[in-house]
């Protein structure tokens, strides 16, 4: 054999014992605070998004109905008080967006409000 294997061979681990049935509490209590604590975290997350979610979703109904409105009151003003005299290509162009940027922003709302991939605990 060589040195190295000898050298291996004599060495003992004398630090190690049997775990006693304190240590086995101890573990345990400490697991139960980790958990616990980890129990928190997770409804603290929960509510946080909770009201981000709502925020958002008062901030994205109001700005859809400024946009609505603003879309009424170019295509109104259009031949009625303001003679804005834009053309018909311009107002369907006005109108498509609309339509799309309504749709996307409820889209959006609602698969932030309704998450179908749900984590596992």
């Amino acid at each position: 054999m060589s040195d190295i294997a000898k050298n291996l061979d004599s060495i003992t681990i004398s630090g190690i014992h049997e775990p006693q049935v304190e240590d086995l509490i101890v573990a345990r209590e400490q697991n139960e605070l980790l958990d616990d604590k980890l129990g928190n975290a997770k409804l603290n997350r929960f509510v946080v998004d909770t009201k981000l979610r709502t925020h958002l979703t008062y901030f994205f109904s109001i700005v859809i109905s400024l946009w609505l409105a603003a879309v009424i009151a170019i295509l109104f003003f259009n031949d009625h008080y303001l003679y804005l005299k834009l053309s018909d290509n311009v107002l369907i162009v006005l109108l498509t967006t609309t339509s799309i940027n309504v749709i996307g922003m409820m889209l959006i709302i609602l698969k932030n409000l309704f998450p179908q991939n749900i984590e596992q605990s």
